[in-house]
């Protein structure tokens, strides 16, 4: 169990400031009444929401046009169909050239703890950030919940998240609070300590924080992407639909149907697509200007915005870069003035990898060390992984100013170097371990040991909270299999379910090692797999199991033929276009 120095003391409040699809954003009129859709549903979302009414009627003229092209092979207007089914759907959120939105879009903010939400916003909170056992511990009149437009400006959210911080001390009458950045929350962090400084703050745990941006974010603006031929029509897509529906029949056919088309055709919709995005959205938008790594600042907003339209959109955005370059020294005055600073961060994963496989796209995924989302770099301010999650070279040297010091900052696996982070003795780094940090218990049960002051640094309790831990999935079973073998026990102590004590034992047991799997510090992904299958067993052996869904042999056949004309069209297509393969034989 978890114990939390100096009880006696008051807590101080914790506020949370979550990642890019934690805060839940709406359109409203010029009456700041809520704009609803046909359904009488609230027009919003906490990422990016289409208008999908504007973008049918473009998206039909544009499948009509790709139609016709793949008949009579003439591209003539293909990009600005493509442009104007993106400019439709992105409308809600568009920018203009100064970075503002143009709409009126209002952000759902709670200046209450956890504890007063209502039970559908609290399920909301929950459901973005699992951190139940936590707020059990630490309660939840102390948590607070900080949201924010993701259509906006880290250095307008950071005045917000003042104002929000200066609301909570008051109202829980204390000098201070916790700060817990996720993910796109650290750009948020970097803004606010470089204007308001760390007075008001005690602790910052980092949770795979957006720190220095991410190389996905640069890419995506200059649209280096992947087009080998063998990734783009076969891989990608493929990747991309399994994960999202759990077959590849639709990925099969547009490949398929992709050989019809001329290369560029393809080339063009895909451009006019991706530039209907940073023209109407990205581009104009200074928070996600703060997702370009501060290396590559520079040069991209040269390119891209040093024009005389936009010149108060750089102005924000130069100040936000200033913002970051401070971000280091800003974290060390902190923790030189008593601020406990901690870092938890995952590594050794491709851009796209394990999860938002669509980031598989970019060309260089896999030049960084990251956690599929944001390179270990920015997660950790500093330190060094290996390229594609390799080892790093023999001849490397581990940084001087770390020597003689008792613990070494080189990963069992040989393949991350933590002493070059900002603050080694205080990051933390889960091998193997993708950016949906929150799936792992082992995650949350070391940034709640942070916060509630459990251990202060990676040299507290080394065995229990090491500072190189691993990956283990314990999602599953701690939102699913845990609760299934619950109900089962009190079925059968209810006497709804009759049962054996040897049987009812057997369940008993299945849940204990549940929850031990959960509660542990150290990651063990072997033996939350084993738990998750016990408890199964369990079930299915009192006549409960769940029935898996089953796929229509018809399903299964549809699969596996459209799988196979895809993998024939690329083996004797390659990437393009069957009408050109035709001709250059000809030509031949």
């Amino acid at each position: 169990m978890f114990t939390v120095n100096n009880m006696d003391e008051k807590r101080n409040p914790v506020i949370i400031l979550p990642g890019i699809n934690h805060s839940q954003t709406f359109l409203y009129d010029e009456n700041d009444c809520p704009v609803l859709d046909k359904n009488g549903n609230a027009i919003g979302g906490s990422m990016l929401f289409a208008d999908t009414d504007a973008a049918r009627e473009k998206l039909t003229r544009l499948i009509k046009k790709l139609a016709l092209v793949s008949v009579i092979q003439n591209s003539e207007f293909v990009y600005e169909r493509a442009y104007d089914v993106g400019c439709a759907a992105f409308s809600y959120q568009k920018c203009n050239m100064s970075g503002d939105h143009v709409n009126n879009l209002k952000t759902l903010r709670w200046h209450s703890p956890i504890s007063k939400l209502s039970e559908e916003d609290k399920a909301w909170v929950y459901a973005m950030v699992p951190m139940q056992r936590l707020t059990e511990i630490y309660g939840e009149d102390n948590f607070y919940f900080f949201t924010f437009n993701l259509v906006g400006d880290p250095m307008k959210h950071a005045q917000d998240l003042d104002l929000y911080i200066n609301n909570v001390l008051a109202s829980t009458e204390s000098e201070k609070v916790t700060l817990v950045p996720i993910s796109l929350g650290g750009t948020i962090l970097a803004a606010y300590l470089d204007v308001y400084g760390h007075e008001k703050i005690d602790k910052i745990v980092n949770l795979v924080a957006c720190l220095d941006g991410t190389p996905l974010a640069a890419d995506m603006f200059i649209q280096d992407f992947n087009f080998d031929e063998g990734f783009l029509h076969h891989e990608f897509l493929e990747t991309v639909f399994k994960e999202i529906k759990g077959s590849g029949t639709t990925a099969y056919l547009i490949n398929t149907a992709l050989h019809l088309l001329p290369e560029e055709a393809f080339n063009q919709a895909l451009s006019g697509f991706v530039n209907s995005l940073l023209d109407t959205v990205v581009l104009n938008c200074p928070l996600f200007w703060a997702m370009v790594p501060s290396t590559r600042y520079d040069e991209l907003s040269l390119k891209l915005i040093s024009d005389a339209a936009h010149s108060a959109l750089k102005q924000r955005t130069d100040r936000f870069q200033t913002a970051r370059l401070n971000l280091k020294d800003n974290l060390l005055k902190a923790k030189a003035d008593g601020v406990k600073v901690n870092f938890i961060s995952g590594s050794n994963l491709n851009f796209g990898e394990k999860m938002y496989s669509f980031f598989g796209i970019i060309k260089e995924a896999k030049r960084y060390n990251s956690d599929g989302i944001i390179s270990l770099a920015s997660t950790t301010l500093g330190a060094t992984g290996g390229a594609n999650g390799s080892k790093l070279p023999d001849s490397y040297i581990q940084d001087a100013a770390q020597a003689g010091r008792t613990l070494d900052y080189i990963s069992p696996d040989g393949r991350i170097d933590a002493s070059t982070a900002v603050i080694p003795d205080n990051t933390w780094i889960f091998l193997d371990q993708y950016h949906e940090v929150g799936r792992n218990d082992a995650v949350i049960n070391l940034a709640t040991a942070l916060i509630t002051g459990e251990i202060d640094d990676v040299h507290s309790d080394p065995e229990k909270y090491p500072q190189f831990n691993y990956f283990c999935e314990t999602y599953i079973l701690r939102r699913r299999k845990i609760p299934d073998a619950e109900k089962i026990l009190k079925e059968i102590d209810e006497g709804t379910l009759p049962c054996s004590e040897s049987r009812r034992a057997l369940v008993q047991a299945a849940l204990d090692e549940g929850k031990n799997v959960i509660s542990l510090t150290v990651g063990d992904n072997e033996r939350a797999i084993k738990a998750c299958e016990n408890i199964d067993a369990v079930i299915k052996d009192l006549g409960r199991a769940p029935q898996p869904k089953k796929e229509s042999k018809k399903e299964i056949f549809i699969e596996e033929f459209t799988k196979v004309i895809s993998e024939s069209s690329m083996k004797h297509l390659g990437g393009g276009n069957i009408v050109d393969k035709i001709k250059s034989k000809f030509r031949k």
